[in-house]
């Protein structure tokens, strides 16, 4: 395929064929693949590809009661999980768009999380549950939330459920990103430097390469910055030396060495995106072939006037690869000698 004629795709599956299938029989109104695949799902090596499926699967199903049918007719600990799961997404939801029904759907997912810790007690899920639920609590009403941190640098917070899920799951990406969200979601002036102090402590006590992918929470902390900058400093904050330090920190020790089958999506586009905006080229071009033809929206919407518009929004990716494309091509003939003047030897 020319370069011309690259144009990407967006799915909430990305690459995940087996995902993509499940979804369309969930759309459908059927559940049966649902449970197939989370019940084939290998968690022998950690819960990382559980919870991003089970998450998708759970927003997906939100707007349907096609999870509540399963559990009538089959009640288990999987079924209660995505119980969880649903209800979760609703409430946060409801949260988002300040509707009435965000208390009531809010009481309803702690319950349907604490039936879910009963039923599937060595699942890091329902934790991470709990973890996204806390940043309806702006108040910090519920003791759970405003636990002590181990570092005395860092604020109160809802701790305590981080580590009930990093004891099933080790540097659970999604739990380390749900406390992320948490303190991004503070209603007070310091939220994103409490959130940067987090990720900081995060990656600094992570082991590695288990933890490797911790090293994208600076990243997205970035993101934030930048997004409550004014307009004229958009670009300048992406060539910031620290802003460049933290993406290839995130590229060398994360996205160079980590399994393919391993990395987020999501991540992959924060940082093709930071490279990019740093100025970084070929990293951004390594980044960019490994996400192939899938893109998500953020961040990239943010550069678009109409961030509802797909076209628009496909339409700067391809333009933001084709020129880490053309930067890496260039480099790599300039690095080839001239035909005949290759010399060997001395």
């Amino acid at each position: 395929m020319a370069e011309s004629e690259w144009r990407p795709v967006m799915h909430p599956a990305g690459f995940d064929n087996d995902l993509r299938v499940a979804l369309e029989e969930l759309s459908a109104g059927r559940w049966m693949a649902v449970r197939t695949l989370l019940a084939r799902t290998d968690t022998s090596h950690g819960w990382g590809l559980w919870t991003y499926r089970s998450q998708v699967l759970g927003a997906s199903a939100a707007g349907s009661d096609v999870i509540e049918a399963w559990e009538s007719e089959e009640p288990g600990p999987t079924v209660t999980v995505m119980r969880a799961r649903v209800a979760v997404e609703r409430a946060l939801r409801a949260y988002r768009a300040e509707h009435s029904t965000t208390d009531a759907l809010w009481h309803e997912a702690l319950a349907a999380c604490g039936a879910a810790v009963r039923e599937a007690p060595d699942n890091p899920v329902p934790w991470t549950c709990f973890l996204a639920l806390a940043v309806i609590d702006e108040e910090q009403q519920a003791a759970e939330h405003r636990v002590r941190a181990e570092d005395p640098m860092l604020p109160s917070g809802p701790w305590g459920l981080l580590k009930r899920a990093h004891a099933l799951d080790p540097y659970n990406r999604e739990a380390y990103h749900r406390m992320l969200m948490y303190w991004l979601g503070r209603p007070n002036p310091a939220a994103v430097s409490h959130a940067d102090a987090y990720a900081r402590w995060a990656i600094s006590r992570a082991e590695q390469p288990a933890g490797a992918d911790l090293l994208m929470l600076p990243v997205y902390v970035r993101v934030e910055r930048w997004l409550r900058l004014p307009r004229e400093a958009l670009d300048m904050h992406w060539l910031n030396s620290y802003a460049i330090h933290d993406a290839l920190a995130a590229f060398d020790q994360w996205f160079a060495v980590a399994d393919p089958a391993d990395r987020s999506l999501q991540d992959l586009n924060c940082l093709a995106h930071a490279l990019w905006a740093g100025q970084r080229f070929a990293e951004a071009e390594r980044v960019f072939e490994a996400m192939g033809r899938h893109i998500t929206p953020r961040p990239w919407q943010y550069r678009i006037a109409d961030q509802g518009n797909r076209d628009q929004l496909f339409g700067f990716v391809a333009l933001c690869r084709a020129q880490c494309v053309n930067v890496a091509e260039s480099a790599s003939r300039s690095a080839v000698p001239p035909s005949g003047r290759h010399r060997s030897g001395p």
